[in-house]
């Protein structure tokens, strides 16, 4: 049977969130890990990874930021659209203060995942684009919930309520999953939007899944720019 992971950052590093399944899902089991590379160490292997990190980027800063970004608003609307900010430059990632990142034009959300990004950036390849496709959980949550935004923010009760509502659908471990990171490593909707990639790694899996935009452009390292829902 397939096994497919949904990966979120936290402030530990990673969480992974690995599906195994036929027609549903047979197996979840949750991984805390510290290099995005460790991924693919573990016992369990990954068909598809679906990350809710850019993959794919600008070199130097663009209103509205890639087009899928763009795209992403456009599909969510106020205020969902607010989820989606545009990611770091590559050429941005070198930026060790805020300071230097606001030359870039960086608001705080983009600075703060530097780090993440220029792991995954210098992890990617062409080829590697193959298995590890970039998702967004907003999204993933819109059109789980048919085509429809979520009404509340995801750090908020009732927004994690909606949101396990709609993964439940899916997943019949998500309360064990929330119990398996610790609250100071990993928060609670990190570890549901690692379930929303996981959905989507599904369907990618499955052939069901769409990208935003239909024909994603690609970077000036040859990475395709698209979103996977």
């Amino acid at each position: 049977m397939p096994t497919v992971a949904g990966v979120d950052s936290c402030s530990f590093g990673w969480i992974a969130v690995l599906v195994t399944f036929f027609d549903e899902v047979v197996e979840e089991n949750f991984f805390l890990l510290e290099r995005l590379n460790d991924l693919f160490h573990l016992e369990i292997r990954s068909s598809f990874v679906a990350v809710d990190i850019p993959v794919g980027l600008l070199d130097g800063p663009v209103k509205g930021g890639r087009e899928c970004d763009r795209a992403a608003r456009k599909v969510l609307g106020k205020p969902r659209a607010s989820s989606v900010f545009s990611p770091p430059s590559r050429l941005s990632l070198s930026s060790s203060t805020f300071e230097e990142a606001r030359e870039w034009r960086l608001n705080r959300q983009s600075f703060g995942i530097i780090p993440r990004v220029k792991e995954l950036d210098e992890l990617i390849t062409p080829d590697l684009q193959v298995r590890i496709r970039e998702a967004h959980p907003e999204i993933s949550y819109f059109v789980m919930a048919g085509l429809a935004a979520a009404s509340s923010g995801k750090k908020k009760k009732e927004g994690r309520e909606e949101r396990i509502e709609l993964l439940e659908a899916y997943f019949y471990q998500i309360h064990e999953g929330l119990a398996a990171f610790p609250s100071g490593k990993a928060a609670a909707d990190d570890v549901l939007d690692a379930y929303a990639c996981a959905w989507t790694a599904m369907r990618i899996f499955r052939g069901e899944a769409g990208r935003l935009p239909d024909d994603p452009p690609k970077d000036a390292r040859g990475l395709e720019m698209g979103i996977w829902y």
